[in-house]
């Protein structure tokens, strides 16, 4: 005879959002995943889960964006390789209104960097992270590129504000010059 055993209040506390955090390593261009911290009690052994907004700014400035054929900046892509990421062929929604994921901070590999290179990539961040606006994460997000260019140096400061107008995030991706590659 199987038993129900009754435990007063589980499930009382409030459940951790388990979307994962990616981890910027700029030293090989690439995110990664890590594993919970103990202060997530609630999380043990899975990955860590702290940092939404921060991991959201990772994917959509440095996930590969499919380039359009008659982009401006197509003379820059090499082989003619569009790149882009599979699940933009996937319409989650069914509404069609869903907008490609990532930027083209990736066309500018081989580029030799400019002061219209330097402002293209400004505008590529702020429509690469245009979403969160849209879906109220933000209400403005600033993009800052600096350059130094006699070292071939491009930082990316991104500060983004919430709707009581406070910023809720500011970060400088440091010579992504080196990180897209």
């Amino acid at each position: 005879m199987a038993s129900l055993r009754v435990r007063i209040g589980e499930g009382d506390t409030a459940q951790p959002i388990l979307l994962w955090d990616s981890i910027w390593q700029p030293q090989h261009g690439f995110a990664d995943w890590a594993l919970a911290d103990p202060d997530e009690p609630q999380n043990q052994g899975g990955l860590r889960a702290k940092a939404a907004l921060h991991t959201s700014v990772i994917q959509l400035l440095f996930t590969d964006k499919r380039i359009a054929d008659d982009h401006p900046l197509q003379y820059l892509v090499a082989n003619g390789d569009p790149r882009g990421w599979w699940g933009d062929g996937v319409d989650v929604r069914g509404d069609l209104h869903e907008t490609d994921l990532g930027s083209l901070l990736w066309v500018f590999e081989r580029s030799i960097l400019t002061e219209d290179i330097r402002r293209w990539v400004e505008a590529i961040a702020l429509d690469a992270l245009a979403p969160l606006i849209k879906q109220l994460a933000a209400v403005r997000i600033e993009a800052k590129a600096s350059a130094e260019f006699a070292l071939n140096r491009l930082d990316l400061a991104i500060q983004i504000y919430g709707r009581d107008g406070r910023q809720v995030y500011d970060n400088r991706f440091e010579d992504i010059w080196k990180q897209t590659a």
